[in-house]
């Protein structure tokens, strides 16, 4: 008992201090494209993240006012200048922002830049050197476009862009990878089907699960079920054929963590397969609205599409090998029983504050 309090408190202590919108990274566009001897373009920067670098709600209210905006534009411009240089083939360009606009985007009001540098021939080349926010966010990216590529910027390393590169499925790879893995909401839906899998039905009561090979056997169809059910949602939500808000859907996300949790504690659906399933159609919007973000290269529609779901397979994989063999191994254990009692009451209450903290903001 006092096991599975101290499973409880802890898990709920560290759960509640993770992010409530886990599908949206701390993240700034930065679109480039070449006119001549020109670069022009247009940065768009999280109204939030501006305020968190420079305290632009000046009377504290949680609100950011056109009004506070526009007091705080040139501290605004004075910012991106320091932090943003854009250069040609090894030589610096002449830079100039444009008049600023709000652009509303999915997760909410950003600052939109026009950017435009003079070069002194039309570059093969693009040099940029990105230093926005990753002094106070070290989640934070950068996600430039240019020439059909996608480059994440995750840290103040200058990047060289040679525009005659086309754009490799490997960065979508990576970005699927490293999505799953941040996702704290995925690896809760996942770790809540996979835990109880090292138990069977035997007339009419549990057991613990004699064979490693039934368990991996149930393991894999829980987890092709959620594979090929995101993979539906995520297509179908990435070419545009379905488009829901932002909001929905991560408040639906967080719900259909609860729903798994809770289906541990009623023992509702022996079927986890068919739960994976129907609520794993669910993530898959989640994971388009984070590849949508990255920019999808219309030439190459099909690579990234790939890339970024073989990344999400990769990382989901990962954590059924780290997470399966030490669940089996402690399945006849106290510790199993309080990992998933304790564990499973833990991740619904906190998903179901998610899912009220996601639909209000």
């Amino acid at each position: 008992m006092r096991a599975a309090l101290a499973v409880l408190a802890g898990g709920a202590a560290w759960l509640a201090a993770a992010p409530a919108w886990a599908h949206k990274p701390s993240d700034a566009q930065l679109r480039l494209a070449i006119d001549g001897d020109t670069i022009t373009g247009r940065l768009d920067v999280a109204v939030r993240d501006l305020d968190g670098a420079l305290g632009l709600d000046a009377d504290g209210n949680g609100e950011i006012t056109w009004r506070e905006l526009s007091a705080g534009a040139p501290r605004i411009t004075a910012y991106l200048e320091r932090r943003l240089t854009l250069g040609a083939d090894g030589a610096p360009c002449v830079q100039r922002l444009g008049a600023p606009a709000l652009a509303e985007l999915s997760d909410g009001a950003y600052w939109a830049v026009p950017i435009s540098a003079s070069c002194a021939h039309r570059p093969r080349s693009i040099d940029v050197s990105y230093a926005l926010l990753f002094d106070i966010d070290s989640m934070h990216r950068g996600l430039l476009h240019v020439a059909g590529q996608t480059t994440i910027l995750r840290d103040a390393r200058p990047v060289r862009i040679e525009l005659d590169e086309t754009t490799s499925a490997a960065s979508f790879v990576k970005e699927g990878v490293w999505h799953i893995w941040i996702g704290i909401d995925h690896i809760l839906f996942l770790s809540c089907l996979i835990v109880p899998a090292v138990f069977q039905r035997r007339t009419r009561r549990w057991a613990a699960a004699d064979s490693l090979r039934d368990v991996c056997r149930e393991v894999f169809e829980i987890v092709t079920a959620f594979t090929l059910a995101h993979s539906i949602t995520l297509v179908i939500s990435a070419i545009g054929l379905v488009a829901l808000p932002s909001r929905w859907v991560e408040t639906a996300i967080a719900l259909s963590v609860a729903a798994a949790a809770l289906n541990n504690l009623l023992r509702t659906i022996d079927a986890r397969w068919a739960v994976a399933f129907a609520l794993g159609l669910l993530h898959g919007f989640g994971f388009s609205s984070v590849l949508i973000d990255l920019g999808l290269p219309s030439h190459e529609l099909i690579g990234a599409l790939l890339g970024f779901n073989l990344g999400v397979e990769l990382g989901q994989a990962a954590i059924v090998v780290a997470l399966l063999p030490v669940v089996f191994w402690i399945r006849r254990t106290v510790a199993y029983q309080a990992l998933l009692w304790a564990g499973s009451a833990t991740v619904a209450i906190v998903a179901l504050l998610w899912s009220y903290q996601r639909y209000v903001a």
